[in-house]
């Protein structure tokens, strides 16, 4: 079985199984990472990586996981951005004793003024 050598931040260098890691493959855009847990530390290390390591890491016995960006990363923004005002009133919504049952009946469509 192949060895693959990657980075830890705390530990360095670390000697990793294929089966001990995962190629993150985008399929919105293309862009890709790889994910292990380091053996030492047991953190979870992310690297992003270039599409000639996807493949030697896939080629290598590595499981490649495919996602995609939500679809609402595509729509135009529109209203005023979100400013300290609003995050002090959420935050007193999310104080109020009833924030759970209202957060219900939105998402049921019992909209509340």
């Amino acid at each position: 079985m192949p060895i693959i050598r990657a980075s830890c931040p705390t530990c360095g260098d670390v000697d990793i199984a294929p089966d001990a890691m995962t190629v993150m493959l985008c399929s919105s855009n293309g862009e890709a990472s790889y994910v292990f847990r380091c053996p030492n530390c047991a953190m979870v290390v992310s690297k992003a990586v270039d599409k000639r390591i996807v493949e030697i890491l896939v080629s290598s016995g590595v499981r490649i996981h495919f996602w995609r960006l939500p679809d609402e990363s595509e729509e135009e923004m529109t209203g005023p951005p979100v400013d300290f005002d609003d995050l002090i009133e959420f935050h007193n919504q999310l104080s109020g004793p009833t924030w759970l049952e209202r957060l219900i009946r939105y998402s049921q469509g019992k909209y509340e003024q």
